[in-house]
């Protein structure tokens, strides 16, 4: 199976804030970013096996201002499209029951094995 998780992992932990895999084990220092592979398809064989895949990942950042939640975005966006995912979708959203800022945001691409992306 094709993944790019290590890559994921890696261009998230550039932006310098916490990561965390799936959602956050810890509240105690925001901002925090929380991200899965939350989509991964076959896209193409060849000589019978899995040539290329369609990969997501959804992005979570969470802290206490849209201001802090916005900058994070652009950075995470920035690391992202460095590696060509694109950005499929973005929004802001609020949890009032912690007062929690969250901007939540997946990305896309075609990949094969060897880690090659292609749009």
């Amino acid at each position: 199976m094709i993944t790019l998780a290590n890559r994921v992992r890696s261009l998230l932990a550039s932006t310098g804030a916490q990561v965390w895999y799936f959602y956050p084990q810890s509240w105690v220092r925001l901002p925090v970013i929380a991200w899965r592979e939350s989509g991964n398809r076959e896209f193409a064989q060849a000589d019978g096996g899995e040539h290329l895949a369609e990969l997501e990942y959804t992005v979570d950042i969470w802290s206490d201002s849209p201001e802090v939640n916005a900058g994070l975005a652009s950075q995470v966006d920035a690391a992202m499209a460095s590696a060509r995912l694109r950005r499929d979708y973005s929004a802001d959203l609020f949890e009032a029951s912690t007062g929690r800022h969250h901007r939540s945001a997946r990305y896309r691409c075609v990949a094969d094995a060897a880690g090659n992306i292609y749009q």
